[in-house]
């Protein structure tokens, strides 16, 4: 009787043993313009299991992935970003196996105009958010990400890097996203990396950082991508955290 009671209740709430779920990329890069975000998630086109890609041009820079195998839709409001990601509910159908918004930071800005231009047609006198504005659209930003994070395919969500400095001198680096939400975010997804760029004998190397610093928001919840990765692409960060030997 105690073993039909366990069954039933596990097949009720339908749970599955950790190995059993679909291990699905999501993945935050971010760093400053020009750093190659947008070529690394390009690269998903080069793997058979991230690729096809529909990347969601928010920032209007897709010119550096013009060679790519990928497709793009170009988004200007986050209401037409609402109802790609129905579509994508609905019709996608294990079709496109990676999705890539590029940027969350450039995303959160349109977002914004639209709040304050749904204030003004009531209260013309108004031109700066407020908190409550703020509020909203810090709300809007932590529904998308987590609603495109749980579609049924890879995520990549690109950011531009927010970098403070505290009365003592001390630097720190993160998303470019407002408030809490910077944070937040990070918490969303598997993997966050802080991307820079290196010049080392003569050569120009992209490096993405995972591990977490005082100074850098970063993590791999797989612990297999180490602490730094040179020239990295996305089928080299797929093969790494999928190598079971």
């Amino acid at each position: 009787m105690a073993t039909a009671t366990k069954d039933g209740i596990r097949q009720t709430l339908k749970v599955q043993k950790p190995a059993e779920i679909t291990p699905y990329l999501n993945i935050l890069p971010y760093g400053p313009p020009g750093v190659g975000k947008t070529v690394l998630a390009g690269t998903a086109a080069d793997h058979p299991e991230t690729s096809p890609v529909l990347i969601l041009d928010i920032e209007g820079g897709t010119l550096s992935i013009r060679n790519k195998k990928v497709d793009v839709v170009r988004v200007e409001s986050v209401e037409a970003l609402v109802k790609i990601y129905e579509q994508l509910m609905a019709e996608n159908d294990g079709y496109y196996k990676t999705c890539v918004i590029d940027s969350l930071t450039e995303l959160q800005k349109l977002d914004m105009i639209d709040i304050m231009r749904e204030l003004q047609s009531r209260r013309p006198d108004i031109d700066i958010p407020s908190q409550r504005e703020w509020g909203i659209s810090i709300d809007h930003m932590r529904k998308i990400v987590r609603g495109f994070r749980d579609l049924p395919m890879n995520t990549i969500f690109t950011a531009l890097v927010n970098i403070d400095k505290d009365n003592n001198g001390v630097v720190t680096y993160t998303p470019s996203l407002p408030g809490k939400l910077k944070m937040e975010i990070s918490g969303f997804v598997d993997v966050v990396g802080y991307m820079t760029t290196a010049v080392e004998d003569g050569n120009s190397i992209r490096r993405i950082q995972f591990a977490q610093t005082s100074k850098v928001i970063a993590k791999d919840r797989s612990a297999k991508l180490g602490d730094v990765v040179d020239n990295p692409t996305i089928p080299m960060l797929w093969d790494t955290m999928h190598d079971n030997s």
